[in-house]
């Protein structure tokens, strides 16, 4: 019983150093890194008990508040606490990968939003007018740089217009690129923690395989009646339409590229292709995203309509 107590604390407090150390490599050197705060610590959870998870997470970031600021720790805590407690409770549960990448998705965004909120109200200091000081910033920047080239005024005001029209699209699709983020963080911890499980023996974990993604076959439909929807209320002057389908664009664009790629990689499987060049293949993939990426979309609706990997058949 000593022996079991002992080796409880011992993860505990392996669990609670690596995870502030990545946690902080990540802050000061490679701000990406810290998106897999939360991984460590929901496998602590699934091996040792929710309440050890939360709790370790806690003092982890209440070790960054102390080292790095208060308000750091603070974040770390909204912003990852609910997210590793809803992975943890859906694996233990043994709930559906669409069902935990849903809900998780869903309480980061939350998370996000807080923070934002709650940022705004002890600062003052908000994103959006930050994103505009910099963009006007750097348009003053470069309209000098092209004066300088001996351009006519003519040809920078175009070029002044296309900035700032592309800039305010940019400012229209954040809250779609904030639930492309939301998706991401929650997708990468809930693999890799259960990819860690299942290596440690932990069979009740089921681990998501890209090659078997699959939007809901009512997705078009659905999408198409969003659509309509905004048209129709944007028509009553109830809203920005050109902002929500924006936003609509660009989800539906990623959720139909993903599911292209999930059937690039079904294809590979198939072809006996091995993990490292399948992976190889997919990052080419996606780096030739701006090329391909209409095609892989298209791919991606084909296989909602006609099912190209016959997953409707499997019962």
């Amino acid at each position: 019983m000593n022996i079991n107590f002992n080796n409880k604390y011992i993860e505990i407090i392996f669990v609670l150093i690596i995870s502030t150390l990545v946690c902080l490599f990540g802050i000061y050197y490679f701000q990406s890194l810290v998106s897999l705060y939360p991984v460590f610590f929901i496998v602590l959870g699934i091996k040792q008990g929710l309440i050890y998870g939360i709790t370790t997470l806690a003092l982890s970031s209440l070790l960054i508040g102390y080292m790095v600021d208060i308000y750091s720790g603070v974040f770390l805590l909204i912003a990852f606490g609910p997210l590793t407690f809803f992975i943890m409770q859906g694996i233990k549960r043994r709930k559906k990968a669409s069902e935990i990448l849903s809900i998780s998705t869903l309480v980061f965004l939350v998370s996000i939003v807080a923070i934002y909120y709650s940022t705004r109200n002890i600062t003052g200091v908000s994103l959006i007018a930050e994103l505009k000081d910099a963009f006007n910033e750097g348009l003053s920047m470069q309209i000098k740089m092209l004066e300088e080239y001996g351009l006519t005024d003519f040809e920078i005001f175009q070029i002044k217009s296309t900035l700032q029209e592309n800039f305010k699209i940019f400012l229209n699709i954040i809250p779609s690129m904030m639930i492309i983020a939301s998706f991401i963080v929650s997708y990468i911890n809930y693999l890799i923690s259960s990819l860690i499980l299942g290596k440690l023996g932990y069979g009740v974990v089921f681990i998501p395989r890209f090659s078997r993604f699959k939007l809901p076959g009512n997705i078009i439909l659905g999408i198409s009646i969003m659509i309509l929807t905004t048209i129709l209320l944007s028509n009553l002057e109830i809203l920005n339409s050109h902002a929500v389908i924006r936003n609509l664009y660009v989800l539906g664009f990623l959720a139909f590229f993903l599911q292209g790629l999930s059937v690039i990689d079904y294809k590979l499987i198939e072809k006996n292709i091995g993990p490292i060049l399948r992976f190889l293949l997919i990052a080419v993939t996606i780096t030739l995203s701006s090329f391909i990426g209409g095609i892989i979309a298209i791919i991606g609706v084909l296989d909602v309509i006609f099912d190209f990997r016959k997953f409707r058949k499997i019962v």
